[in-house]
């Protein structure tokens, strides 16, 4: 709130008179706002709003115990997903696309045979591999010398039983092998910032979520910018595709109609207070630490700052949450499966800073940095020192702004 005062030259008050103007005007300039005009709260009122029956947030104050907890806090990630590798597909379904190999000893169908071996009449064996080819709508494929061959509903075994029975007679011995080369039902969907989207069938001997994003050519941008999604059977995950490259663990086998998504999601952390710079700030590497954040904030405002009231705004897992502090949470703390917390960081002394060295950002945090009480005291004592001007001078045509 702003109040001018104008003291006219038509009547220009005596100093008693002066005087009482004076302190009315400052009576009103204060009572008026309330309290004296803040950018926020102060530590003061952030302590004090943390000490009520029922505070809206937790406020935990950094040091060595709680940075280790958090660091020990695993995020969620797709290790409760991960398995073996699924087992080779059993029956072969009609779009599936298969191929047959034949072997035959002697001559025969595929051929004559090259000689095997230096003794005498020993023969050698020749094979043909059958074009890949798809199981078409009625559940058959078609073999050279054998027909048509029913497929769909069968194994691979059972249909190369078949194969085999249908060249009795008219090959010498033909073995058959047949294999699964992809298959429509047993397929994941890669989708998203990749540079080839689309539906991959799973290998036989299991495909892993980097597997299928390099079939779908990869991401569009770096991975620290990038967020994995894992859907399947109605739930969902999601972690950084750079969280993914540095632990194995999250590399997992997927399963038949899991889908995968890619979005490029910069992380940024949010910096207001008392720094020198307001502003949105983004992560320049995937490990983004308080210390970092702060100084592309521009630091802390010398004149404005209270480096015992820096803090870290966060919503964090439930989970997390029962780990900062050894009493239950309470119920009117929880958002959902999440919990508000305010991490407060002591920078006055060289632990602090070192703790801020450590403790590592989230995307979405906002860091605020209060006034220090000195400000306030200061805004005052300027406020007093117009008032007294006032009253000694009592003088015409002049405008004072509070």
């Amino acid at each position: 709130m702003t109040t001018i005062l104008h003291v006219s030259p038509a009547r220009r008050p005596g100093r008693a008179c002066a005087a009482s103007l004076a302190l009315s005007s400052l009576a009103l300039a204060t009572a008026g706002c309330g309290v004296m005009p803040v950018a926020g709260p102060t530590t003061r009122a952030i302590t004090h709003e943390a000490q009520e029956n029922a505070p809206p947030f937790m406020l935990v104050p950094l040091d060595r115990v709680v940075l280790t907890a958090l660091d020990a806090a695993r995020p969620e990630d797709f290790a409760p997903l991960a398995g073996l590798a699924p087992a080779p597909q059993s029956t072969i379904h009609v779009g599936d696309t298969v191929s047959v190999t034949l072997w035959e000893f002697g001559s025969g169908l595929l051929g004559p045979a090259a000689a095997y071996g230096a003794g005498p009449g020993l023969t050698g064996a020749q094979s043909a591999t059958v074009p890949a080819q798809t199981v078409d709508q009625s559940g058959f494929i078609t073999v050279p010398f054998a027909g048509d061959i029913h497929a769909a509903g069968r194994t691979p075994r059972q249909v190369q039983a078949e194969i085999i029975a249908a060249l009795r007679g008219k090959s010498n011995a033909t073995q058959a092998l047949v294999q699964i080369v992809s298959t429509t039902d047993n397929a994941i969907t890669v989708t998203g910032d990749v540079n080839h989207p689309g539906r991959f069938p799973l290998a036989t001997n299991g495909t892993r979520l980097l597997d299928a994003i390099s079939l779908a050519g990869g991401g569009i941008g770096r991975a620290r910018d990038t967020l994995v999604e894992l859907s399947r059977g109605g739930a969902m995950r999601s972690l950084r595709l750079a969280a993914v490259l540095s632990d194995p663990a999250q590399n997992i086998y997927l399963k038949p109609d899991d889908l995968v998504t890619l979005d490029q999601e910069p992380q940024s952390v949010v910096i207001l207070g008392a720094t020198n710079k307001q502003a949105e700030v983004p992560f320049g590497k995937t490990r983004f630490t308080l210390a970092e954040a702060l100084g592309n904030g521009g630091g802390l405002n010398d004149q404005l700052a209270d480096p015992y009231g820096v803090y870290v705004l966060r919503y964090e897992r439930l989970a997390v949450a029962r780990n900062l502090r050894t009493e239950p949470v309470p119920d009117y703390l929880m958002y959902g499966d999440t919990v508000p917390v305010i991490y407060q960081i002591n920078l006055k002394t060289m632990n602090g800073m070192l703790l801020a060295q450590n403790f590592r950002m989230q995307d979405h945090d906002l860091v605020y940095v209060s006034d220090t009480a000195t400000v306030q005291l200061g805004k005052l004592a300027r406020l007093l020192d117009v008032t007294a001007s006032i009253a000694k001078s009592g003088s015409s045509g002049t405008s004072y702004t509070f």
